[in-house]
């Protein structure tokens, strides 16, 4: 536990920030507007104005994504700021989790049509997936990188390197727990039926966190468990505004 008065600046700042999150009553609210511009602008009254604010109607659910992207990464690189030093490479680590997804796919030898577009991403799109490895292996995501003596897969290298950034002498329990409830609801969302809602498996996660929040509020697992909470907001909002930009009338359906 870290007592210093640093960390009460951070707490603050932190409990603050959790207080700002929708509700399930604001996401109701939300969600029962119809149309793309009408979600955006209500999106605005409430704590995800922070990551609606550069996004119009106008564009594509590709522009969206990505600028939803760009907003995670600042959203973390801000939490990562208040924290001390030691404690912030981690916490910074914590914004690939985005590019994750696009990096498996180019791994395996796809590349999804908006890669090339999207600057955190770009820079990896080889012709074959030998220079993507190589070209992963000479950026700061080389630990993302396949190779030996490291994990099999993307989320198990990502893992890896996360808990090598964490400051030595850490007590892992609390970010063990964390962990393995993250862990768990990917594998409950992996097992999922195609037609399955995910709301269930997102609102015992959030529950989860949200234990783990209160109960380290006065350690640095809560800047962890703030982003893993302002991760499923993004996830569940990311939704949102793709369903209605791609599924404008089912949507109108859906709300009416």
């Amino acid at each position: 536990m870290n007592t210093a008065p640093q960390w009460n600046y951070v707490q603050a700042r932190l409990q603050a920030r959790h207080g700002e999150r929708p509700s399930e009553v604001d996401w109701r609210t939300l969600e029962a507007v119809k149309s793309l511009d009408h979600f955006i602008e209500r999106s605005r009254a409430t704590a995800l104005r922070r990551f609606t604010g550069a996004i119009s109607a106008a564009m594509s659910s590709h522009a969206i994504e990505r600028l939803l992207r760009a907003a995670w990464r600042d959203y973390v690189a801000e939490v990562a700021s208040w924290v001390e030093a030691d404690w912030q490479p981690g916490l910074i680590w914590v914004a690939h989790v985005a590019d994750l997804p696009a990096l498996d796919a180019l791994l395996r030898g796809s590349v999804p049509a908006w890669v090339g577009q999207e600057p955190a991403l770009a820079d990896y799109v080889g012709d074959d997936i030998a220079q993507r490895v190589a070209a992963l292996e000479k950026s700061p995501l080389a630990a993302l990188a396949p190779g030996a003596n490291r994990a099999g897969t993307l989320a198990g290298r990502w893992s890896a390197h996360w808990r090598s950034l964490w400051p030595r002498g850490t007590q892992a329990g609390a970010l063990d727990e964390l962990a393995a409830a993250v862990q768990s609801h990917v594998e409950q969302m992996q097992r999922a039926a195609a037609r399955e809602t995910s709301a269930p498996y997102r609102r015992a996660l959030a529950q989860k966190l949200t234990r783990l929040f209160r109960r380290h509020s006065a350690a640095p697992i809560a800047a962890f468990a703030h982003l893993a909470l302002v991760a499923l907001d993004l996830e569940r909002l990311r939704g949102n505004l793709v369903r209605r930009r791609l599924f404008p009338a089912m949507s109108a359906k859906e709300a009416a």
